[in-house]
């Protein structure tokens, strides 16, 4: 490769192999924003916490995905849409919490077609 050139996206080095490892993709940034919003203090989360914060994370998405999923199938369904989500968060999550999930579900979707 001639000296200052630039290698195209995904390309593969000299030796056939790519670069480098793929990042964990975690949800520990997203998390202390939250509880920074929340707090209204300057708490902060020790990296084992946030650890099983995002463990935590990871499973009740997974359980949701599943949920929807099901859902999906037996309406027929090919597409997992907003309705499907929200039937399943209304079946895995305890009422109180499916309240506050609704609510903000239907801000975000709101905001994210405003």
């Amino acid at each position: 490769m001639a000296k200052g050139a630039k290698r195209a996206a995904g390309a593969k080095k000299a030796g056939g192999k790519k670069g480098g490892r793929k990042p964990k993709r975690s949800f520990k940034a997203y998390i202390g924003r939250v509880l920074r919003q929340t707090a209204k203090t300057k708490l902060t989360l020790s990296s084992k916490a946030a650890a099983v914060v995002n463990s935590f994370v990871n499973h009740q998405f997974d359980v949701i995905a599943t949920q929807a999923a099901q859902v999906a199938r037996v309406n027929k369904k090919k597409t997992l849409g907003s309705r499907e989500i929200q039937t399943a968060v209304r079946l895995c999550l305890p009422a109180e919490l499916a309240k506050h999930a609704m609510a903000e579900g239907t801000k975000a979707v709101a905001r994210a077609t405003a």
